[in-house]
């Protein structure tokens, strides 16, 4: 549904936001999904943000650098006059936030104790102005050693890679968005801090794959390997032939025993 418009019989055809103006930022088309958002660098972009839906993109961090993401929605086209034509309660009462997830897709603001709060940011805005602006700006990037250190106590993953960033254009099941529109987004990305390298005792510290000590080959032959220890499975082959060996012996038993019987029984007639 997200990027369409057409057919209806109101249609909103929306500028570009003002600040876009004269080339400064790059059109960019973010994904519907974490799996598809596209990967931005530091700059300022331009996209559009569906009513009801979710568009998402990508910033590639390093240990030590903080991103800090502003957006800007143009509603200047939406009617916020009851008695106007063209107005929609959907449109008019849209909530749009901006949040910065973790590398692991996590929702940093969701940490408990409020530590990541500012990386989640409701776009605050009146009418008059046209235009609703939030800033989120994420936690500093932790190296993995200082993560996996004992005491790291934070819920959440802050490590190196690719961060993401999505802007919700949320209705309400009181208010739907009857009218499908296109909101013009822009975005401005900064990557505040320089690349630090992760610390050069850290892999040195890691544990390296276990050597397996080589087995050695059994010999046992005969009836050792029927007897074969509690913790090693019996040859089968040589099981099998145990108990046929044990099956024969008893047959002929029985047989012999049979023939006693049976002649004495003839000596008593």
């Amino acid at each position: 549904m997200r990027r369409a418009l057409a057919g209806l019989a109101v249609t909103l055809a929306l500028p570009a936001p003002a600040l876009a103006q004269g080339g400064a930022a790059k059109p960019v088309v973010g994904g519907g999904s974490f799996n598809t958002a596209p990967l931005l660098g530091p700059g300022t972009y331009e996209d559009t943000v569906a009513a009801g839906e979710t568009v998402y993109w990508k910033v590639r961090l390093a240990k030590g650098q903080v991103l800090r993401v502003k957006a800007t929605v143009d509603t200047s086209q939406i009617q916020t006059d009851p008695l106007a034509d063209g107005f929609d309660k959907g449109l008019a009462n849209l909530t749009y936030f901006l949040d910065i997830f973790s590398p692991l897709r996590e929702q940093l603001s969701e940490e408990s104790g409020g530590t990541y709060d500012a990386a989640s940011a409701r776009l605050e805005g009146s009418a008059a102005a046209g235009a609703k602006t939030g800033t989120a700006t994420g936690p500093r990037v932790l190296g993995f050693e200082q993560i996996l250190a004992s005491d790291y106590n934070e819920d959440k993953f802050p490590a190196p890679g690719e961060w993401y960033v999505s802007l919700n254009a949320a209705d309400t099941a009181t208010f739907p968005a009857e009218v499908p529109a296109e909101l013009p987004v822009e975005l401005e990305v900064q990557v505040i801090g320089q690349a630090q390298p992760s610390s050069a005792d850290f892999a040195k510290a890691l544990p390296g794959p276990r050597k397996e000590q080589p087995t050695s080959p059994d010999t046992a032959s005969g009836p050792e390997r029927l007897f074969a220890p509690t913790d090693q499975p019996a040859d089968p082959a040589l099981t099998l032939a145990l108990v046929a060996l044990i099956a024969l012996l008893g047959g002929l038993l029985l047989g012999t025993l049979a023939i006693v019987v049976l002649g004495l029984g003839r000596r008593r007639t």
